[in-house]
């Protein structure tokens, strides 16, 4: 399993009121994840510690998010014990340096913080009469806020659902035949210092 830094970003809804104004700037460092590999399962993740934690320690507030094919979890609410919430918000991930006020979701059961039935997809997929067909794509101009396990806040902007971060604009690409592999997550975050 290769792991690199990439950088990750989420934005919440573009509601005006849904963002502190107090905050000015961002001061987190930008971290970028790599073909972070879920083939073989969940993958929980720790974004304050930039590593995969041993799914031994998943009932722990170790790890911050949960990665299984196109579902994420975060650690509170319904899926762990930590303080973790979160949301998608309209907007692009180095613009986004004011945190939402309101909006936030913790997990519940069977439904996630961050899936299409709270308002928060972060991925189309695109079925057999598209071009690409049959492809996870990511939702353009999405910024993921989160709440860390131990409450910190993070961005997250989501790049790429395939090995290498593909141009999914090819015919290598279109092709099924031709396609990287998939849940091979790539993307960057900073958490707020």
């Amino acid at each position: 399993m290769t792991t690199a830094v990439a950088v990750l970003s989420f934005t919440s809804c573009s509601k005006d009121d849904n963002t502190d104004t107090n905050k000015a700037t961002w001061s987190g460092e930008t971290v970028a994840v790599t073909d972070l590999d879920g083939t073989e399962g969940p993958v929980f993740f720790s974004l304050r510690e930039n590593k995969i934690i041993d799914p031994a320690d998943s009932a722990t507030a170790r790890w911050d998010v949960y990665f299984n094919g196109t579902t994420i979890l975060l650690n509170g609410g319904s899926s762990g014990i930590g303080e973790g919430e979160g949301q998608v918000v309209a907007g692009l991930f180095d613009e986004a340096v004011a945190v939402p006020n309101t909006g936030w979701v913790k997990d519940q059961p069977g439904n996630p913080a961050l899936s299409p039935t709270n308002g928060n997809a972060w991925y189309i997929y695109n079925d057999g009469n598209a071009n690409p067909p049959h492809a996870i794509l990511m939702a353009p101009g999405r910024v993921v806020w989160v709440k860390t396990a131990d409450g910190q806040t993070a961005k997250i902007e989501l790049l790429s659902y395939y090995k290498g971060n593909p141009d999914t604009s090819t015919e290598a690409f279109a092709s099924l035949m031709t396609r990287p592999p998939s849940r091979f997550y790539n993307f960057r975050f900073s958490i707020e210092k």
